[in-house]
Parts: C-alpha cells; sequence; structure tokens
C-alpha cells in the first residue's frame, strides 16, 4: 500500500474549494457586523499615474523564508517498508540605506531515502549554501560603491559515506549603481485597492498618498524593534491608519476595524511578491579559500551584473549573471559563467506565476565545455496560516562532460506539487 503526500494534496484542494472565504473575511461577518458589499479595483484604474518605478527610497528591508517538506512510504509486497523523504527551505535577506546595501540568500536542504530489499539501507544527502554581499557607497548615492562577498557551503552526497569539508570563499571589488526595493510601494497599492473596493478610501488618491502609505509600511523593523514583535502590528496598523487620515483620503473619520481586518489581511494572509528596479554592476577579485575537497584554490577576477524591472503592476523581471575566470594558467577551466532570469505575474491576490530559467556555460582549456539549462514555470497559491500550495514543472539538461558535470542525452522533467510554510 502506497502512502504519498496525499493527506496534504486533499486539504490543500479543501482549501482551494472554498474560494476567497478567508480568515479575515470570516472575522468581518462574525465578529465585526455586516458584511461591506466589495467592488473588485483593478490597479490600473487606479494607480494609472504610478509607477513602481518612482519609488526610490533607500532606506528599508525585506525578508522572506520557506520551508517545505514531503514523504513518500510504501509497504506490502516487499522485504521493507520504504521510502523518500524530503526538507529544504530557502531565505532571502535585503537591507539598504543611503550609504550601504547588504544582502543575504540562503537554501538548505536534505533527503533521505530506503529500498525495498531487505539489504537497502537508509541513504542521506544534505546541502547548505550562503551568499552574503556587502556594497559601501561612496557618496552615500546610486553611484560608485565598494563591495565585499561571502560564500559558504557545506554538503554530504549521497553517494558519500561523510559529509565534504566546508566551502569558502571571499571576494571584494568595486562597482556602480544601485536597485531600489519597491515592495513596500507595491504592497501600499494593494492595501489602498482593497480598502477602495470596499468603499473605505476615496479612490481619487494622489500618488503623494500612496508613496506616505508605502513610508510607513517600510518601518516594520522600527516598530518591531520599539513594540516588540507580538505588539508592534497594533501600533503599525495606526499609523498606516494615520497616514491615510493625513492625506484626507478616508471616506469616514478612521478605518474602523473591519480596515484593520482588510489591512491584515493583505499583508499577513496575502503575500505581495518582491519588486525591485535598478541595476548593478561589479568587478572584484575572488579567492576560494578552501573547496569541497579541503584544498584552496587560485584566485578568481569576477564579474558580476544585477537588474530589476517591475513591468506594470502585476508583474516583476529580475536578472542575476556572473562571469568568473581563474588567474592560473596551469588551471584546466577558463572561465564560468551564470545567468539566472525570473520572471513572476500576479494572476491574482492568491495566485502568483513564477518562472526561472538558469543558465550555466563552463569553459575549459581541454575536453568538452559545459552547458547547463534548467527551466522551470509554476503557480503558487496563498493559502490561510502562512501556507502556500504549489506547482511546479522543471526540466533539465547538461550539453559536455568535464569537471563535476555530466551531459544527459535527454532532458531530465520533474513534477512537483505540495504544501509550503511561510516563516518570514
Amino acid at each position: 500500500m502506497k502512502k504519498t503526500f496525499l493527506l496534504s494534496t486533499i486539504t490543500a484542494s479543501l482549501l482551494l474549494a472554498g474560494g476567497d472565504i478567508t480568515e479575515a473575511e470570516t472575522l468581518s461577518t462574525l465578529d465585526i457586523g455586516v458584511p461591506l458589499s466589495h467592488t473588485k479595483v483593478l490597479p490600473g484604474e487606479v494607480f494609472n499615474h504610478i509607477q513602481l518605478t518612482d519609488y526610490t527610497i533607500v532606506e528599508g528591508s525585506y525578508t522572506d523564508a520557506y520551508l517545505n517538506t514531503g514523504l513518500t512510504v510504501e509497504g506490502g509486497n516487499q522485504d521493507q517498508t520504504s521510502y523518500d523523504a524530503y526538507i529544504g527551505a530557502n531565505t532571502n535577506m535585503l537591507y539598504t540605506t543611503a550609504a550601504y546595501s547588504w544582502s543575504l540568500n540562503g537554501i538548505a536542504d536534505g533527503a533521505w531515502s530506503r529500498g525495498p530489499n531487505s539489504t537497502d539501507e537508509t541513504v542521506k544527502s544534505y546541502n547548505a549554501f550562503v551568499s552574503s554581499k556587502f556594497d559601501k557607497y561612496f557618496f552615500n548615492d546610486n553611484t560608485w560603491f565598494g563591495y565585499g562577498s561571502v560564500d559558504l557551503g557545506y554538503r554530504k552526497q549521497s553517494t558519500a559515506n561523510s559529509a565534504d569539508d566546508p566551502f569558502f570563499k571571499v571576494g571584494a571589488g568595486v562597482g556602480y549603481g544601485r536597485v531600489y526595493d519597491a515592495t513596500p510601494l507595491a504592497k501600499a497599492m494593494r492595501i489602498i485597492e482593497d480598502l477602495i473596493g470596499y468603499k473605505l478610501v476615496d479612490p481619487d488618491i494622489s500618488e503623494e498618498a500612496v508613496f506616505a502609505m508605502a513610508k510607513v509600511i517600510d518601518l516594520e523593523d522600527e516598530y518591531i524593534s520599539k513594540y516588540g514583535s507580538t505588539e508592534y502590528k497594533k501600533y503599525w496598523y495606526q499609523a498606516m491608519e494615520t497616514s491615510l487620515r493625513k492625506s484626507d483620503v478616508l471616506t469616514g473619520d478612521d478605518l474602523g476595524a473591519f480596515g484593520i481586518v482588510r489591512i491584515s489581511e493583505v499583508l499577513d494572509i496575502q503575500k505581495v511578491a518582491p519588486r525591485y528596479h535598478g541595476w548593478k554592476v561589479r568587478a572584484g577579485f575572488g579567492k576560494i579559500v578552501s573547496n569541497y575537497d579541503g584544498q584552496s584554490e587560485d584566485a578568481t577576477l569576477d564579474f558580476g551584473f544585477e537588474y530589476g524591472l517591475p513591468m506594470g503592476h502585476e508583474a516583476q523581471f529580475t536578472e542575476n549573471a556572473s562571469l568568473s575566470t581563474v588567474l592560473n594558467s596551469d588551471s584546466n577551466l577558463a572561465y564560468t559563467t551564470q545567468n539566472q532570469m525570473t520572471y513572476t505575474y500576479e494572476i491574482s491576490d492568491r495566485i502568483d506565476w513564477e518562472n526561472t530559467w538558469q543558465l550555466g556555460y563552463d569553459v575549459y582549456d581541454e575536453g568538452d565545455n559545459v552547458l547547463s539549462n534548467t527551466l522551470s514555470t509554476g503557480f503558487r497559491y496563498y493559502l490561510a496560516n502562512r501556507l502556500t500550495y504549489d506547482i511546479t514543472l522543471s526540466m533539465a539538461k547538461t550539453d559536455g562532460t568535464n569537471g563535476q558535470s555530466v551531459e544527459t542525452p535527454d532532458w531530465d522533467s520533474k513534477f512537483y506539487t505540495g504544501i509550503t510554510y511561510r516563516l518570514k
């Protein structure tokens, strides 16, 4: 008998079947009184005079973190119960001021499996990688900066008896440009759209009023620091209401309990995808202090490019590219390039369509050059209680065998569906 993630799939289906009934709306009908009528408001109907690229506030922060897991168990008509288990987590953090920008990206996963034969033992593997960059702007503007970077990795491959040595790389150099985080403005627009739909805010709202709301949203960390992680939302939501009142866009004296619930619905249950705009280029030197084999490597000359562009109010395009060459004529690897493009489109307040293309190209002095491609597309449905239901189809192919890469004659395809928990 096979027991897979059927329970989580059934649960997700029930939640999906629930339509737009949410915790906030249940609260509005049961605890606040007669539910208010709602008119769907499209971003272009209200904010056609506002572009996300207009938001150039440099002081701000953004954090997201996700956790997902899966388990397949099979028993009966075999020597022993077999299973496959997986757990994964990832996080992205960004903190910016006029003087500097700091980012951290991390991913970790682990897998355990055992076959059906009595001689099959449990096989496990895990991998963790963290990358961080610190950019110090020389003139507190959007021009020249110096940077430092650190990459840390730790892994155990399924075919190995023990973990590899830690990976550790450092880098430093100079760069030009700045990428702005416009996510607070996107959140403000989403909240105001919702409040206009419930006739709590005047649809004839100015750009200044929307930007003032975005600035309050961007101060979440300050409210957490001042009032604590359990009490801050009360004061944070009140500050948003005060911002709208000062802008003279409230249709009544205040938002009331229902309006506060709607703000909570947008920020806590829905999820506004990150919005970035601008570009950066950087060049510098790197040094692999310790590779997975425990050996240090020669210095590298590194180049990087970052680009972000909101496409209208619902879509986001991002590009990250890098090129690295080893400064040693004895190395067989001439240079390596990596490029990742992502496109996210908000189909609705609860559904995102996410697309990614990862391209890698390694050039060697001897043997095959290696070209790798990974494409993925999928949908993310935001459920209640920080849960998301994910459906993803991915395809990967490697051309050429050299170094640690092995050619795959055909495209490898994977289909994933499951529940993800949003930590932040």
